[in-house]
């Protein structure tokens, strides 16, 4: 007894792909070389950026804010004090601290007679 095979569709065939011609770039001609050369800019070093006015940055709001307004006074305040007004670990404050140093506020960090530390504004800065 002989199983019934099963009949396979008929395979579509696949057409040859055509040959594209590519067309080439013409030639360009000695003159317009000289020409683009005498165009580019020179290699020379360019002249650095204008720094900045010295001027005092604007004041953050918020948190960064709350920082700045406790470290104006003259007594400044210790990293626990900032610590209690902004609900921030001590590692954060401090590198808030350097990024507003970097946006150009002079805070330093300043040890007093008694060996207590405060962050204040540099008062050779302003």
């Amino acid at each position: 007894m002989t199983r019934p095979t099963r009949s396979t569709p008929a395979q579509p065939k696949i057409k040859s792909k055509a040959i594209v011609a590519v067309a080439r770039k013409p030639q360009v001609k000695a003159e317009a070389k000289a020409k683009a050369k005498a165009a580019a800019p020179s290699r020379t070093v360019p002249e650095p950026a204008p720094l900045p006015s010295p001027t005092t940055p604007k004041a953050p709001s918020g948190k960064l804010g709350t920082l700045l307004g406790r470290i104006g006074n003259p007594a400044g305040a210790t990293i626990d004090q900032l610590a209690d007004a902004t609900g921030w670990q001590a590692h954060t404050i401090r590198a808030a601290f350097s990024r507003l140093r970097q946006r150009g506020f002079p805070i330093i960090l300043a040890t007093d007679a008694d060996g207590h530390k405060a962050y204040r504004f540099d008062p050779k800065e302003g």
